[in-house]
């Protein structure tokens, strides 16, 4: 309100506001305030009631600025599948927090923009993890959302029926990433070397059509590829079943998101672990809910091959001397990769898992 007209309702106020007057203003006021103020006069009176105009003519304060949503980026992989059944049942809105969502069935990619700070975070397996972290250390790794159980597999062509029988043949992999150790595994589980087979990089969602053409004669892949290969005559030849623990699935956010959003992040997580929760006690609504939401056929929903992790699994893997915690993990990948060369550097694992973003109890 500007001064001038404050002036003037001062003089007013001062010269012919009488003790009726003030107590009907004051109506709010109760006791002896009240009753002080009604027996107030003059210029003492006027000064009183323009301190309360002023206040009541005060501008409102601004509102604080929306946030941005949070941008996080996954692939086809159904243990990520909470992360949009937690969109779709509303968890982030009731926990306050904005989220868009990325998916692709073309891993590398997204990896590239992670790490050039296009989202905000990621979902990776842990193997992955280790490689981009070792490109952009800023990177932190928060919860384990599930664990693969058969859902990661090698897969071949009809006419190979055992490991054996991949000696001398193409076998396509990630190579530089978790799927090239879990190849190493397979070959020594059946005998072989990899100086025995041809590896050739290649990514899960390619194997199916790469099998068909003959390109290879087997692949590294994961759910829903595998069951794809299934359907069309080829055959399982090792899962992550004989690897516990060696293929973790985690959420990371580059270390400036934490930093500036940690509530948001805690969010975040909170809705994922009620989706998680949701999920397993409504199956087959959810899976409705999924296939709908991301437009894959409904039998590529359920969580074959994985268990998904509750928060006290997650308790476990973020404690760094349990067996199959993702430390012990991680140091597996780690030792891999500069064994082959596919890592220069030593990642600090203390700076890259964080568990302070863990929900409470």
């Amino acid at each position: 309100m500007p001064y001038r007209m404050i002036s003037k309702r001062r003089n007013l106020l001062t010269n012919e506001i009488d003790s009726v007057t003030v107590v009907t203003l004051m109506r709010g006021l109760r006791g002896d305030l009240l009753m002080r103020l009604a027996a107030w006069r003059g210029a003492g009176l006027g000064l009183v009631l323009a301190a309360l105009i002023i206040g009541g003519c005060s501008a409102p304060e601004a509102p604080a600025p929306e946030r941005p949503a949070l941008r996080f980026a996954h692939n086809l992989w159904p243990g990520y599948f909470p992360i949009t059944l937690a969109r779709e049942l509303g968890y982030y809105a009731r926990e306050g927090v904005a989220v868009e969502l990325i998916y692709t069935e073309d891993t590398e990619p997204q990896i590239a923009d992670f790490i050039a700070g296009k989202y905000d975070g990621m979902a990776l397996p842990i193997g992955s993890l280790i490689v981009a972290g070792s490109h952009h250390p800023d990177i932190r790794v928060v919860y384990a959302i599930d664990e693969s159980a058969g859902g990661d597999a090698v897969v071949a062509k009809p006419a190979i029926t055992s490991i054996a029988k991949l000696r001398g043949k193409v076998l396509g992999a990630k190579l530089g990433g978790f799927g090239e150790l879990f190849v190493e595994r397979m070959l020594e589980a059946g005998g072989l070397t990899r100086a025995e087979v041809t590896l050739i990089n290649t990514d899960s969602n390619l194997v199916p059509d790469q099998l068909r053409a003959g390109v290879i004669d087997a692949g590294q892949a994961w759910e829903p590829y595998v069951s794809r290969v299934v359907k069309a005559g080829g055959r399982v030849l090792y899962t992550s079943r004989e690897t516990p623990g060696l293929i973790i699935d985690t959420l990371q956010f580059r270390a400036a998101v934490l930093r500036e959003r940690p509530e948001d992040v805690r969010a975040f997580l909170r809705a994922i672990l009620r989706a998680v929760e949701h999920w397993l006690a409504h199956p087959e609504e959810d899976n409705a809910i999924i296939a709908q939401a991301l437009a894959i056929p409904l039998g590529e929903v359920q969580p074959l091959g994985l268990k998904l992790l509750s928060l006290a699994d997650n308790r476990r893997a973020f404690d760094r001397n349990a067996p199959t915690s993702l430390y012990q993990s991680a140091r597996a990948y780690v030792d891999f990769y500069i064994r082959t060369g596919s890592l220069g550097r030593l990642p600090d694992l203390d700076a890259l898992i964080d568990p302070s973003f863990l929900p409470a109890e």
